[in-house]
């Protein structure tokens, strides 16, 4: 390549020094032949143009250099001709080439429009949800940013039309926000398991927890189920709590949504907490929108209900928890 280049130079430093009285022609080769030698594959288009150009320059000179001659005479209608201008050859030039002197064209391509989401700050669930939803949005050609906020904040600022909507929520949730209105097809799930020590019994349903089981305050889904099962809870502040109190046997359960337990328990230093019951509860997380918004509804729940129909959810599920399993083994094989 280097020495095609030196070769390509050389001949046109001698084309230079042959049209050297045209001042015009002496910096179209200038130009020509840096985007040639630096673009040796559009050289045969380029160089084409710029020598039938400059066979035109040359010859018309001739012609003009001398009106009385003989030559002049016969040749008047060439001498009367005007060579095409160096502008001609560059828009032949660049609809042969996506590029110009070596440099990209740049082309003008409309922005996506953006979808702005509240989310709660401290839930693994709504992970899964941003995941589902990115894919929705951008089948529909929309950009999403999910804003993450304290619980409350995240529904009042949808509510209230700062967001154009909230990611997921449990249904109904309109009732109290009434601005906020559901999408129809569930986009996750929110499953409910119990933790224990390895010696603890094995829990199969929610009516066989005795014991007061330890819930974290504000998981409203968990408050509801001990209140409707009569199940009086011991409040903690979070999942770390939880951890480090059944660990120590300070508390025999806890009842805890199953994104966060799974996740928890492999970040946790406490190796003897594990789940101990299979799912005792779910509830369908959906996807809300502003009013502001409502003539996305329906395209948005048709794209919903694809996805679902192929395992597309599902597999985003799916694949969420593998990721968070081999970061896992990860950080445990460097340390």
């Amino acid at each position: 390549m280097k020495g095609q280049k030196l070769f390509w130079y050389a001949v046109v430093k001698r084309v230079l020094q042959i049209f050297a009285n045209g001042g015009k022609v002496k910096r179209m080769f200038i130009v020509r032949s840096k985007a040639a030698i630096v673009r040796p594959r559009s050289f045969y288009t380029r160089w084409l143009i710029v020598c039938l150009y400059a066979g035109i320059i040359s010859f018309t000179t001739v012609t003009l250099a001398d009106p009385g001659s003989e030559s002049a005479g016969q040749d008047e209608y060439l001498a009367s001709t005007h060579p095409p201008s160096t502008e001609d050859i560059e828009e032949l030039t660049i609809e042969s080439s996506p590029e110009r002197f070596g440099q990209p064209i740049s082309a003008s391509i409309p922005a996506r429009p953006t979808i702005n989401l509240a989310a709660p700050g401290k839930a693994f669930v709504q992970d899964i949800s941003i995941r589902v939803l990115q894919e929705a949005y951008d089948k529909l050609g929309y950009k999403l940013v999910v804003h993450k906020l304290p619980n409350l904040r995240s529904l009042m600022s949808a509510n209230n039309g700062k967001y154009d909507g909230e990611v997921s929520r449990v249904a109904d949730l309109n009732a109290i926000y009434p601005n906020l209105h559901r999408v129809p097809t569930p986009i996750n799930v929110v499953n409910i398991v119990a933790l224990g020590r390895p010696g603890s019994p094995n829990i199969q349903k929610i009516e066989n927890i005795r014991d007061d089981p330890l819930c974290v305050r504000g998981n409203v889904i968990v408050e509801m189920l001990a209140s409707e099962n009569h199940i009086q809870c011991i409040f903690v502040v979070n999942i770390d709590q939880v951890l480090a109190m059944v660990s120590l046997g300070r508390a025999q359960y806890a009842l805890v949504p199953e994104t966060n337990a799974r996740i928890s328990v492999l970040h946790s230093p406490h190796s003897n907490v594990k789940i101990i019951s299979p799912v005792l509860h779910s509830e369908a997380l959906y996807h809300y929108l502003n009013e502001k918004n409502l003539n996305l509804v329906e395209p948005l729940d048709k794209v919903l209900k694809e996805m679902r129909s192929s395992g597309e959810i599902e597999q985003i599920r799916a694949d969420y928890f593998a990721n968070r399993l081999s970061q896992a083994v990860g950080r445990s094989a460097v340390q």
